[in-house]
């Protein structure tokens, strides 16, 4: 929507405060326009509003999604999905705000629910793997992130999904390590890299991978992340581990 619709609608807002309408499509409008805080400021009157209008919940949730406000988003998004239980949107935003607060079943019900109404949505097939592998259950976890790159094949994240669900697997019960496992996670963290030059977080894993394996591979890997992390100030700590991991990896095959 173009700013003049914008201020056109602010002006509408401001000669009749209480016309519901008028601030929803202003709230829709900065939703639209990614103006989260101001969002924010007028959707919030809507909220003593007797009934609430069933759309704001929805809009709302997206607001307090943007800003981080999971508590609130997770009530939002609880109201819209009540009022739309269809709605693969809101759905969505519930149990994106619901993993955020570690409440993962309730999380993985919510994507259940978007998903059955959109079933080739990639995002929400990744996030439903996210809260399952919070859950533990690691075979749940690797399909619905293999459904998320049969879907999006460029979807880095969900490619890192898949390798860090093999690395998991890799460690047998007797300390033992399954290469068929290892094999797959550093297939994936490739892809992942591909897909996402410099991904750090899929090279530092694959380092560690590579690590266990006793690869020279996994030289050239500490090489690849360190120099994609050179000028990442957030990354320092790994890169320190990074350098000592590299070191101890060469004393190893020198012997």
């Amino acid at each position: 929507m173009e700013e003049v619709d914008v201020a056109q609608l602010r002006q509408a807002v401001q000669a009749a405060p209480d016309d519901d309408d008028a601030r929803l499509a202003l709230l829709e409008a900065l939703v639209a326009a990614e103006a989260w805080r101001d969002a924010d400021a007028v959707g919030t009157l809507l909220l003593d509003r007797h009934p609430v209008p069933a759309v704001a919940h929805g809009l709302l949730a997206i607001v307090y999604g943007q800003l981080e406000r999971w508590a609130d988003c997770a009530e939002q998004g609880r109201q819209a999905t009540a009022h739309q239980p269809d709605d693969a949107l809101a759905c969505f935003n519930l149990g994106m705000a619901l993993g955020q607060q570690g409440q993962y079943d309730e999380a993985i019900d919510a994507f259940d629910h978007a998903l059955k109404a959109r079933d080739e949505w990639a995002e929400a097939h990744y996030n439903r793997g996210l809260a399952l592998l919070a859950r533990e259950r690691q075979d749940d976890a690797l399909d619905a992130f293999e459904r998320a790159t049969e879907l999006c094949e460029s979807y880095a994240e969900a490619h890192f999904g898949c390798g860090n669900v093999h690395a998991l697997k890799a460690l047998e019960p007797n300390g033992l390590l399954d290469y068929y496992e290892l094999d797959c996670a550093t297939t994936a963290y490739k892809r992942a890299v591909q897909h996402r030059p410099g991904y750090a977080a899929a090279l530092y894993n694959m380092g560690m991978l590579y690590g266990r394996m006793e690869s020279d591979e996994g030289i050239r890997v500490w090489d690849q992340y360190l120099e994609a992390t050179r000028e990442l100030p957030e990354e320092e700590t790994y890169r320190r581990r990074a350098q000592e991991y590299k070191r101890d990896l060469q004393d190893r095959l020198r012997r």
